[in-house]
C-alpha cells in the first residue's frame, strides 16, 4: 500500500495493531520504496510485531525513468561528483530522512531504541549514516552492498553507535567489494558493533543468503 506522508511516500507492511518496532527500508539509487517492501513479509517471521515502512528517496532519480528516486545525485554534466561536491547534498538528504523517520516514530509512540533501518546501496550509506548522527543507538541496521559515508566527512558529527550487519557480494560490479572492506576498518575505529557477510557470487543484489543472514540478525536484536 502507498502513503502520502507530509514529507515522503511510502509503502507500508503491518500485521499487529500495536507495533513495538519500527523498521524501515531504504531503497538504492534510481529505485523506489517498492523495490525492498516484498521483504518485509520474510522479515515480520522473525519481528511480528513490526510496522515496516518502504519511502520512495527524496528526488526524481537523474536518470529520468518514471517512479524512480534518489537519495542524492552523482552526477553533474555527465561526470561523476567527488565526495566534497556532494557534502552538502549528503547532509540535506539526511536532515530529510531524520525529519521523515522521527515523524513515524512520534505516530507509532516509539522511541529511536525501537527503529531498525535497512539499506540497500545508496540506501545503505542513507542508513549508516542516520545511525550515526542519531540522538542515541538505533535498535540495528543491516546494509546490503553499500559504502559508509562518515558524517564528520560532509560536516556531521558522529553521535551514537549501533549494532550494524554488513552483508555485500564479493562480485559486485556497482558498489566494489573494497566498499565492504572499507567500512569494516571503519566501523572497527569507531568501536561500532558490528558483523560482516561477504558473500561469493554475488553482484550487486539480495539472494536468499542475504535474507537469511539478515533474519538471524533482526532476531538478535530483538531478543
Amino acid at each position: 500500500m502507498n502513503i502520502n506522508s507530509s514529507s515522503l511516500k511510502y509503502y507500508e507492511f503491518c500485521q499487529t495493531k500495536k507495533p513495538k518496532y519500527l523498521i524501515v527500508f531504504l531503497h538504492g539509487y534510481g529505485a523506489n520504496g517498492q523495490n525492498l517492501i516484498s521483504l518485509a513479509d520474510d522479515f515480520s517471521e522473525v519481528i511480528n510485531d513490526g510496522f515496516f515502512i518502504s519511502p520512495n528517496a527524496i528526488e526524481p532519480w537523474e536518470g529520468g525513468f518514471p517512479n524512480s528516486y534518489q537519495w542524492f545525485s552523482l552526477y553533474q554534466n555527465n561526470y561523476r561528483k567527488t565526495l566534497n561536491d556532494l557534502a552538502e547534498e549528503i547532509r540535506n538528504a539526511n536532515k530529510v530522512l531524520k525529519n521523515f523517520l522521527n515523524e513515524q516514530l512520534q505516530k507509532l509512540a516509539l522511541d529511536l531504541s525501537k527503529l531498525i533501518l535497512i539499506g540497500f546501496s545508496q540506501g545503505s550509506m542513507m542508513a549508516n549514516y542516520q545511525a550515526m548522527i542519531a540522538s542515541q543507538p538505533l535498535a540495528g541496521v543491516v546494509s546490503f552492498s553499500g559504502r559508509i559515508i562518515e558524517p564528520t566527512i560532509v560536516g556531521d558529527k558522529i553521535i551514537s553507535k549501533t549494532k550494524t550487519c554488513l552483508i555485500h557480494g564479493q562480485d559486485d560490479s556497482v558498489l566494489d567489494f573494497s566498499n565492504f572492506i572499507e567500512a569494516k576498518k571503519i566501523l572497527e575505529r569507531l568501536a561500532i558493533p558490528f558483523e560482516a557477510h561477504a558473500l561469493d557470487n554475488l553482484d550487486h543484489s539480495i539472494d536468499l543468503r542475504c535474507v537469511d543472514i539478515s533474519k538471524k540478525f533482526l532476531k538478535s536484536l530483538i531478543n
